[in-house]
């Protein structure tokens, strides 16, 4: 570039300077936002193309952590109900995000929760079209900030048929970044100020392998809706320790992910604003470095290396599918993140049955699932509903 056109470029908002606040002005014109359909250019071309195994199994396996043979196995899924491999619970996730979170430009974005509701299965074929919209702006306050905003966004999913496969609410916080004086009150300075690691113990990480070796999976056994009874306990599904390789595996999982080297420049030249530029080596990266680098999720105001709010959701599904077997078939899936859950951290997934109900055809049972971490600190928790195939023919199965 010569000296001329360096000059003319627009100069870029770097790291912590110019954090704004959260002013009511800029909560009045999100508001603008709510009803209107948004451009979801980013999640092209996803949103077009054919669903193949490979998309399926990749989600699975790489952003889950699920080996289930009916998510990556052509043979196994032949012999089920459904014929062919079908998608994980939270699988449109890689579809379209989720994230429905305009305008608020240099306000940092956190997952909090989610709302899946499906009524047809995704399957290996499908072509998956999403349309996304704000449809509430929520001010918020809490313990660890001082005021904040809730962006809930809707987002519709279509198959090839034009069938409405799944409708979609996400929660998004808009949080003031640290160096704006209004970000999260446990951000850390230095890497000296972070919480210590957890060391765990060589019998720990023992008894954590016999768990992955232990996990129950339900897999051909049917499970009847007659069979199960309101206080009935899921097998725990454990998660972790997290590590680095856990979060990228995440990103490498999805049909969309966040651009790199020039197409990341390129981004930064359209949005400034959401630009991080690393303190020590001034290079700028996407706001999302702060999953996997200490030092920018610290800038973020987090106390350190952090999970995708939506992996645990993900582990929800897991718990749920584990437990329902391939017969069943989760209609809702309901989840909120609590606290963050940092790299180290083991999370052991658990749930409840707490009713049960025959309504439109359906035979449901209702659960509770939730997450806690190696200190006994809940990180997530939610709702589902589970159909399961009933003994009365005359319900839908």
């Amino acid at each position: 570039m010569t000296q001329k056109k360096l000059e003319e470029a627009p100069r870029m908002v770097r790291s912590g300077e110019e954090s704004p606040a959260l002013s009511d002005a800029q909560i009045d014109d999100a508001r603008k936002l709510i009803g209107v359909w948004l451009r979801r250019d980013v999640h092209t071309p996803a949103i077009y193309e054919p669903l193949s195994v490979h998309d399926i199994r990749r989600w699975a396996q790489y952003s889950v952590g699920d080996d289930n043979p009916l998510f990556s196995d052509v043979d196994y899924a032949k012999r089920t109900r459904w014929g062919r491999i079908i998608a994980p619970p939270t699988f449109l996730y890689t579809i379209d995000s989720g994230i429905v979170a305009p305008g608020l430009p240099g306000i940092q974005w956190i997952f909090a929760g989610s709302r899946f509701e499906h009524f047809k299965p995704v399957q290996e074929g499908d072509t998956i079209t999403a349309r996304a919209r704000l449809i509430d702006v929520q001010i918020k306050e809490g313990s660890k900030v001082a005021r904040y905003v809730n962006q809930v966004g809707e987002v519709l999913y279509y198959n090839q048929h034009g069938d409405l496969v799944t409708r979609y609410e996400g929660d998004i916080f808009r949080i003031p970044r640290k160096r704006s004086g209004e970000g999260f009150k446990f951000a850390v300075n230095s890497a000296a100020e972070a919480p210590q690691p957890y060391r765990y113990t060589d019998e720990e990480i023992e008894a954590i392998a016999q768990g992955y070796r232990d996990e129950y999976r339900r897999g051909a056994a049917t499970l009847y809706w007659e069979d199960v009874q309101p206080g009935d306990d899921l097998p725990v599904v454990q998660k972790g320790p997290l590590t680095l390789v856990d979060i990228v595996g995440f990103y490498a999982g999805r049909r969309t992910v966040y651009s790199v080297m020039k197409l990341a420049f390129q981004e930064r030249d359209r949005h400034p604003r959401n630009v991080f530029y690393s303190p020590t080596r001034n290079i700028p990266m996407h706001p999302a470095a702060g999953h996997y680098d200490a030092e920018i999720a610290r800038e973020i105001g987090m106390p350190g290396a952090y999970d995708q709010g939506w992996q645990r959701l993900n582990w929800a599904g897991h718990l749920l599918t584990n437990w329902q077997g391939d017969q069943g078939f989760t209609r809702r899936l309901h989840g909120r993140v609590t606290r963050p859950n940092l790299v180290g951290d083991l999370t052991r997934m658990q749930g409840e049955v707490t009713g049960k109900r025959k309504e439109g055809g359906e035979a449901l049972i209702d659960i509770r699932w939730w997450g806690e971490n190696q200190r006994g600190e809940k990180n997530c928790d939610g709702t589902a509903v589970v159909r399961l195939p009933s003994r009365d023919i005359s319900l839908r199965n």
